[in-house]
């Protein structure tokens, strides 16, 4: 059985958000949104208008004591070397927008697999972003404990 670009993104997105949903630890301390159940934007407030839409993330970890953006996913099935760093670039410009004060929100990009220049990808946006804490793994080595 051959499994499509949104198909496994819809899956993985499910399945990581059961996975969170069943960590108590996690549902006490955040507000758990994925977009397959409904669009998120970055930057958001009141008012927002379409134009200044950076980033439509796939979940989101929202903290639930201060609302603060603790968690941004993004997961990709293919890997295109300008799309992953725009994800994170505009992310960062996003977050960046949004003038959070406190800690800096961690930006999780997962892809379906590894590639050439993972690692320089992931040192690189490293360097580059401001605004947000960066993390790049695959499916298979994502390791949910990094969300605490």
């Amino acid at each position: 059985m051959v499994i499509s670009l949104g198909d496994w993104h819809k899956l993985y997105l499910d399945r990581l958000e059961k996975i969170f949903l069943e960590r108590s630890d996690l549902t006490e301390r955040y507000r758990i949104e994925n977009s397959n159940r409904r669009r998120l934007y970055l930057p958001y407030w009141d008012g927002i208008k379409r134009n200044e839409i950076l980033s439509n993330p796939d979940m989101l970890l929202e903290n639930k004591d201060d609302g603060s953006l603790d968690y941004i996913f993004e997961v990709e099935y293919s890997v295109n070397y300008k799309k992953l760093v725009g994800i994170a670039l505009l992310t960062d410009l996003a977050v960046g927008k949004m003038r959070i004060k406190k800690r800096k929100p961690k930006l999780i990009l997962i892809t379906r697999k590894k590639f050439p220049n993972f690692e320089f990808i992931r040192r690189e946006v490293e360097s580059y972003s401001k605004n947000i804490e960066f993390e790049l793994f695959t499916a298979d080595t994502f390791d949910v404990s990094v969300v605490s």
